[in-house]
């Protein structure tokens, strides 16, 4: 994990770099020409992995919960998160080209982070779950609290963390990672109201509720 400083430029900070330098490549192919071709392809690859456009949530309502990044669904599970806890566990795989930003699901304060080192499964596997290099963020809004683990891929390379501690709005992007996946522990009596196998786009979608607590 290293820290970030992503905001809301259409490229995000951490493709800076790479899209550089690939840049100056693809000059240097143009003028010795050689290669320029492929350099063009690649420098427009990166352009789509780091990819960072404006979200608006599909529905105005303090109580739903945003998908936290772009993908597929591939888990919705009532699990025991530790000895006295059940939580609601949704799982969405993001792939390298889809928006590899990750976000708050809700307005919340994220009490803290912990990183976790480890391997780069392909996250989809059931082992990835407690092999890979992955991410611990643990949040409370007023009714409840929830977490989020990311999770790296084959091709993730660093998961990049843009906040660490304070406030967060719904759909603020707190994290980037290329490839991977995201983990959702929801209070238990969440409503979920997406499938697995559903794609989802984060920051955008609704994917279920919080209970409401009078």
């Amino acid at each position: 994990m290293s820290n970030s400083f992503t905001t809301t430029q259409i490229i995000a900070k951490e493709g800076w770099c790479n899209i550089g330098v690939v840049f100056a490549l693809f000059l240097l192919s143009c003028w010795m020409d050689f290669g320029s071709h492929v350099m063009f392809v690649v420098l427009l690859l990166l352009i789509v992995v780091y990819r960072n456009p404006e979200r608006i949530a599909a529905e105005d309502d303090p109580f739903a919960v945003l998908a936290p990044v772009d993908g597929k669904i591939i888990a919705i599970e009532r699990v025991e998160s530790n000895r006295d806890t059940k939580s609601l566990y949704v799982k969405i795989r993001s792939l390298p080209f889809d928006v590899s930003m990750v976000r708050s699901i809700a307005s919340a304060n994220i009490i803290n982070v912990k990183t976790i080192h480890g391997l780069s499964l392909p996250p989809h596997k059931k082992e990835a779950e407690k092999l890979n290099e992955r991410l611990d963020i643990n949040f409370s809004c007023k009714d409840s609290s929830f977490a989020i683990r990311i999770l790296s891929g084959v091709f993730a390379g660093k998961i990049h963390l843009a906040k660490n501690r304070g406030n967060v709005k719904a759909g603020e992007r707190i994290a980037f990672i290329a490839d991977g996946a995201v983990e959702l522990f929801l209070p238990f009596d969440s409503r979920i109201k997406l499938s697995v196998g559903d794609y989802v786009k984060g920051g955008e979608s609704v994917i279920g509720y919080f209970s409401y607590k009078d």
